[in-house]
């Protein structure tokens, strides 16, 4: 199956309680997939807005900076991303992305279940 991710649908929501609203395009969902895979979408955080600081339960997942520059806190240290940067979030670790520039920043997250 071919999918072309500028092109999925865009919904506007807060993400994981963060300030601000972010554009979400849900781009492969657990039902495409055979693996474990959990999903994989595309998120736009406009300027002063988050995605929230949340935990995850039993799956890995990964930020991959598109564009952009934010800060990111992961397991309660911060840390300045940007563009080409790869984040890996560990089963039951905590993590969250502050976009702290003047320009969006545009990430493909990709959820992996452990079972």
């Amino acid at each position: 199956m071919i999918r072309n991710f500028l092109e999925t649908e865009k919904q506007i929501r807060s993400a994981h309680d963060g300030e601000g609203v972010t554009e979400l395009y849900e781009i492969w969902s657990k039902s495409d997939f055979i693996s474990r895979c959990d999903f994989i979408d595309r998120q736009v955080i406009p300027p002063n807005s988050t995605v929230g600081y949340h935990k995850h339960g039993n799956n890995e997942e990964m930020y991959i900076i598109l564009e952009g520059t934010g800060t990111m806190t992961i397991a309660g240290q911060q840390v300045k991303v940007k563009k080409g940067d790869m984040i890996k979030n560990p089963p039951y670790g905590e993590h969250g992305l502050i976009n702290d520039s003047d320009a969006n920043i545009d990430i493909l997250i990709i959820q992996m279940g452990l079972e």
